[in-house]
């Protein structure tokens, strides 16, 4: 008589989200899956941003020489945030925040695709690759007010210094190997060549945006009556502008932002005529500096992420010392003549640049009301004008007066500047509370 051996039926087990593979524990903000993705994708795009960088500086400084026209194209790289940003915010608030990003990715890959095919076809054409690398800046600034609204919408609050932190991690990481890897690879391959490259992890990106649910948008126009009274486009950004202007903190937070961006970061305007003119330097050592740099970013956005994040009860003071720093440290880097102190500077200056990035973005976010955000950190973007405006200045101070003098001049007037926005405005010294 044969007998029949009970079974237990095998339940599966469900799998945790808060985990990488249902296994592996994730820190901070990347417990949450979606933000896991976004991640992955932002680590892609700084990094073919990077090598793009990196590219167009080499092929600028060895077509022409002048630390004007290498400024020129960090200028053409970075003018349009002035218009995209304010758009972009207003876009976030009004529409699916993940669509939007994965529109722009796309963006980014035409025109990678265009600037191969440019150096390809017409060679070092500045020209066309200006008016290139500025479309590529509307993207690249139109989406940032979408991808930092939508963290505010996706973690908790007490995570989303995390999240912030983590996205400078990206940036950071990206910084160190995409101009090694681009320093490494341009002595043997063609300059072409390396946007075949850059297309192809855009286009990864996108794939991985393609991931994120849209569902997880925080959609604040969804009923009837909301788009009923929805305002213009125009008179949304105005709208921002109004609660900007209402606010002193965020205009304190504004005032900063241009200041450090004109004055602060001024050397690496410079980079290429400081790697080849005062260094004796080449491709290596072009990208070997740029890395110096984000290595400090990338230490610096650790411990914001691991430990001093959940620490600073008043972002704003924060913010003023991380810029304070910065240009301090400007001023022996300008006078630097040796490669030692000046990777070792540039690292300093990469430590104290993550906590400026993360903190000007925590205190808008928790400064503003949730149906706003998008608005304000596209205002925000818009103050990055500083940063191509002092490549421009820079630039020509270095054309007449020498890089070393160029770099020490603005970073001394910098650091009187931002003294003069500490004592203007009392209210970043305090401790922050959120609105209702």
């Amino acid at each position: 008589m044969t007998q029949r051996v009970a079974t237990v039926p095998v339940v599966a087990q469900p799998i945790d989200p808060t985990r990488l593979f249902g296994k592996i524990a994730m820190p901070g903000a990347l417990k949450i899956a979606p933000f896991r993705h976004i991640w992955g994708a932002l680590l892609l795009i700084h990094l073919s941003r990077w090598v793009e960088i990196t590219a167009v500086g080499w092929v600028i400084v060895e077509a022409t020489g002048s630390p004007f026209l290498v400024s020129l194209g960090v200028f053409a790289r970075l003018a349009p945030f002035v218009v995209a940003g304010p758009i972009g915010g207003a876009m976030a608030d009004r529409v699916n925040q993940v669509w939007f990003i994965r529109i722009t990715t796309v963006g980014r890959v035409v025109i990678a695709a265009l600037l191969a095919l440019a150096l390809f076809s017409v060679g070092s054409n500045l020209w066309l690759i200006y008016s290139l690398t500025a479309i590529g800046g509307l993207f690249a600034s139109a989406v940032i007010p979408a991808l930092r609204a939508l963290y505010a919408d996706l973690v908790p609050e007490r995570e989303l210094t995390s999240a912030l932190g983590f996205e400078s991690l990206a940036f950071t990481i990206s910084l160190i190997i995409g101009p090694l890897i681009a320093g490494a690879i341009l002595p043997f391959v063609d300059a072409p060549l390396m946007f075949v490259g850059t297309t192809i992890a855009y286009l990864i990106a996108a794939a991985a945006m393609f991931m994120v649910p849209a569902s997880v948008a925080n959609l604040k126009h969804d009923d009837e009556e909301d788009r009923a009274v929805r305002p213009g486009l125009f008179s949304s950004i105005a709208e921002g502008f109004q609660v900007a202007r209402s606010r002193p903190i965020i205009i304190a937070v504004f005032a900063v932002i241009i200041t450090a961006e004109g004055f602060a970061f001024t050397f690496l305007h410079l980079i290429p005529i400081f790697a080849t003119d005062i260094l004796g330097g080449g491709p290596t050592t072009l990208g070997a500096l740029w890395s110096a740099q984000g290595a400090g970013e990338l230490v610096g956005a650790t411990l914001i992420v691991a430990w001093v994040g959940k620490r600073i009860s008043s972002p704003g003071r924060a913010l003023l010392m991380a810029v304070g720093i910065c240009m301090l440290i400007g001023i022996p880097l300008g006078l630097s003549s040796t490669l030692p102190l000046t990777l070792f500077l540039l690292f300093s200056l990469g430590v104290s640049a993550s906590m400026f990035a993360v903190m000007q973005s925590h205190v808008i976010l928790m400064s503003t009301p949730t149906k706003l955000r998008g608005r304000l950190i596209g205002i925000q973007t818009m103050f990055l004008v500083g940063f191509p405006v002092g490549a421009l200045v820079v630039g020509s101070i270095a054309s007449v007066f020498g890089p070393h003098a160029a770099v020490v001049g603005m970073s001394t007037t910098g650091l009187i500047l931002i003294g003069f926005v500490a004592i203007k405005f009392p209210q970043l010294r305090e401790r922050l509370v959120a609105p209702e």
